[in-house]
């Protein structure tokens, strides 16, 4: 790898790019919790990456290789709680150890949290909508030199669509479409770490889509997959906002698993794979969720599964 691929593949890792799951749209919601009830969970996984895809100042993306491949665990503490029973309201807690990758190779940390509410919008067909907060904690809660913190604060509103693909198939699908605007914030400029500025990404489209086939009452295939994209980021230069040439980010990801739902068990494991991107790691990973680690058992006693996919 030539310095300047090395420098590049630096950058990456530090501006916060990197990640192959969005913790906001990894666990859409398509019911409500009941008034008052609780619900917690904790997910984690693995994900790996020794390719990374970089566009330069001429808009040119090319796909390199890291000198030494990201490893990282990632995991994210989730939170529910039934204001009435048509809105539930949810706190998602991010964060990461890093065992490899390009650099310093070890780091751990918590990243931004997420506040979101959900709520119905009509129960025939099945659609759910969410307003969500990011709040920005700009590596305060990180060690190392990696970091998964955005410096910008966030709001993301989204849709969620469940229903049948035909009366007796049993196959459902479920769609959301979401879109991300970010408030500006001082931030590494593209391309440089060591020159920032005020910075402000235009809006992001996210789209998630599964084919949920059910094989018994208990057990479920879901084959999907993920995409998000925006342009350029703004940047005010000698006071005025101009585009970062070549600061186009985009991720398309398949994500294929199954869950196991019955009295005793709440069981989901996922597979991610990054088919394309701009600006962004050449990422897979697995994450797993409902093993029985709770975060609401921090705050209350019972709880309740209401809540689901």
């Amino acid at each position: 790898m030539s310095g300047k691929q090395c420098l590049i593949s630096v950058i990456l890792l530090f501006c916060s790019i990197a990640l192959s799951y969005d913790p906001l749209y990894y666990d859409n919601l398509t019911e409500a919790l009941g008034s008052m009830q609780a619900d917690g969970d904790v997910a984690f996984g693995y994900f790996g990456a020794s390719k990374y895809w970089w566009t330069d100042t001429l808009g040119n993306s090319e796909e390199y290789e890291y000198d030494t491949s990201l490893g990282v665990i990632r995991f994210q503490f989730l939170g529910r709680y039934g204001l009435t029973n048509s809105h539930t309201l949810s706190l998602i807690i991010p964060g990461y150890i890093q065992l490899q990758g390009p650099g310093d190779p070890t780091g751990l940390g918590i990243a931004d949290p997420w506040i979101s509410l959900d709520g119905w919008l009509t129960r025939e067909p099945r659609l759910f909508a969410r307003g969500a907060i990011r709040i920005p904690l700009k590596g305060a809660l990180e060690s190392g030199r990696y970091s998964e913190s955005d410096r910008h604060f966030a709001f993301d509103g989204a849709m969620t669509l469940v229903t049948s693909i035909s009366g007796g198939s049993g196959i459902n699908i479920e769609a959301t479409a979401g879109l991300r605007y970010y408030l500006s914030a001082w931030d590494a400029l593209h391309g440089s770490r060591r020159d920032s500025a005020e910075t402000k990404p235009p809006v992001e489209l996210r789209l998630a889509g599964f084919l949920v086939l059910p094989i018994n009452p208990e057990l479920s295939l879901r084959l999907g997959g993920e995409i998000a994209t925006r342009g350029e980021t703004g940047a005010r230069l000698d006071g005025n906002w101009t585009d970062q040439p070549g600061s186009a980010f985009s991720q398309q990801d398949l994500r294929a698993g199954f869950s196991v739902n019955n009295e005793s068990l709440n069981l989901a494991a996922e597979v991610f794979y990054r088919l394309g991107g701009e600006n962004t790691a050449k990422e897979w990973g697995l994450m797993i969720s409902g093993t029985g680690l709770d975060f609401t058992d921090l705050f209350t006693s019972s709880t309740s599964s209401t809540g689901t996919r």
